[in-house]
């Protein structure tokens, strides 16, 4: 497995966490419904949340949230209708994006964007 996909499973479960810590009940992680794959969809009250994680090093050219783009976007809220069939949902989905940036392989930080499109 490369860097880049290492780095990028390390920012899913601290997001996970990180989501826990804040009383969110996690669902489940990278979700498939035709092309679109959702990295977390989580719940919190009576809402459903399709969340995206973007993980990043410090000096990247884009912010993590800059690098979902209108096509992810898309695919995303394409995907919401099947993540309410299977878990019988009917109340309001949101759909969310959570930056961890890297400042060292010890220290990190997590900017979590609530309704990001």
């Amino acid at each position: 497995m490369d860097a880049k996909r290492k780095t990028g499973i390390w920012g899913e479960v601290l997001t996970v966490r990180y989501l826990r810590r804040g009383g969110y009940e996690i669902l489940t992680t990278n979700f498939r419904a035709g092309s679109a794959e959702v990295d977390i969809i989580a719940k919190k009250g009576d809402t459903l949340c399709l969340i995206e994680v973007k993980t990043r090093s410090p000096g990247a050219m884009l912010s993590p949230a800059e690098n979902v783009g209108s096509e992810k976007q898309d695919r995303i809220i394409g995907a919401a209708s099947a993540v309410r069939r299977i878990y019988h949902h009917d109340a309001s989905v949101r759909f969310d994006i959570a930056e961890v940036i890297f400042e060292s392989p010890s220290r990190y930080r997590i900017h979590y964007m609530k309704n990001a499109f």
